[in-house]
């Protein structure tokens, strides 16, 4: 009688210790492992999404602040601040200064009309002058929207990088004279931007720009 209860509790023991078979543990680490290549793909897809976004959002800002800031001083062109007169927009060519009015051209590497030069009256004294920083432009050099410095011209060196050509990339940067009559001219801007890096991120911009002063 006691030995019969003795191999009773040995088994009941055997039977509390058993564990997974081997063909269990490897369906389990085989579905464990397809979890985790599941997750790791998507956590992978999301963060490549994000980062497109952000590539994306980053072109559509640089872009909106090239708009903003070409329409701004473009549609200034030519405006000297009189007192004597109903409209502040005379013509250069009166003789208040030697700068001339709204001139296309560029660079001898880069396209036909990717740089545009003009001035005007930025502090409002009268007068437009190289040393007050009048002298205005933008061109396309080397795949980064330049502005002008010091009244060089298209084809001289010593201007600004206005984009960052370490992030962003300009694949096209045009202006061209689309209507002149005796009220003014207006222009035609094209902007086109490539992230450097990603490049499937591009954004293109056309927008017209009235000079009332350019006629």
């Amino acid at each position: 009688m006691l030995s019969l209860q003795t191999a009773n509790t040995s088994n009941s023991a055997y039977r509390r210790v058993s564990g997974f078979s081997i063909t269990e543990l490897m369906i389990a680490c085989a579905l464990s492992g397809l979890l985790i290549s599941i997750v790791a793909s998507y956590a992978a897809q999301s963060h490549s999404a994000l980062s497109s976004l952000q590539h994306a959002t980053s072109v559509e800002e640089d872009m909106r602040a090239l708009k903003s800031t070409i329409s701004q001083h473009l549609g200034r062109a030519g405006f000297i601040e009189e007192t004597n007169i109903l409209s502040p927009f005379i013509a250069l060519s009166s003789g208040h200064s030697p700068a001339s009015n709204v001139t296309l051209g560029e660079r001898p590497t880069e396209s036909l009309n990717s740089c545009i030069t003009f001035s005007y009256d930025k502090n409002e004294d009268g007068v437009i002058s190289e040393f007050q920083g009048e002298l205005f432009g933008y061109r396309l050099n080397n795949e980064a929207v330049e502005y002008r410095v010091n009244g060089n011209t298209c084809e001289q060196g010593g201007w600004f990088d206005l984009t960052d050509p370490e992030t962003l990339s300009v694949t096209q940067f045009s202006a061209n004279r689309i209507h002149q009559s005796s009220w003014g001219s207006a222009y035609e801007i094209k902007i086109t931007l490539q992230s450097i890096m990603d490049t499937d991120v591009q954004s293109h911009e056309s927008f017209i720009v009235e000079v009332p002063n350019d006629g």
